[in-house]
């Protein structure tokens, strides 16, 4: 069975690109992004993506969720980073929850014990 996870995480237009990049040069990234809720765009702002996954095995070593969790610390390690990219992650402890990057921070963001998000008219 395992351990289960809520994900979500928004990238800003213009680091769409590159994250499509990524996920055409790995199948198992792309694959996670399809599963549950799938890829939506313009959620927050026009041309950006968001991705929710509900219950899902987010292991460091799987290499559709390193490929993901690699391009997320590098977006938010080059300059302005933080602003490019924002990544929830919350496990079945209450206690286990990560989170990083602020792009849509005041709507992506963590109430006890779930990920909720507001979309917002298009800018």
């Amino acid at each position: 069975m395992g351990y289960r996870s809520q994900v979500a995480f928004a990238i800003h237009p213009d680091k769409v690109s590159d994250f499509l990049a990524v996920l055409s040069g790995c199948q198992e990234a792309f694959d996670l992004c399809r599963y549950d809720d799938g890829i939506k765009t313009d959620m927050f702002e026009k041309g950006d993506m968001f991705v929710a996954i509900d219950g899902i095995k987010w292991y460091e070593g799987y290499k559709g969720v390193d490929t993901i969790d690699k391009f997320i610390a590098d977006t938010i390690d080059e300059d302005n980073g933080p602003e490019m990219v924002r990544f929830l992650r919350v496990g079945e402890d209450r206690e286990d929850i990560q989170e990083c990057g602020e792009y849509a921070w005041d709507d992506l963001n963590i109430v006890p014990a779930s990920i909720n998000w507001t979309v917002t008219k298009l800018k």
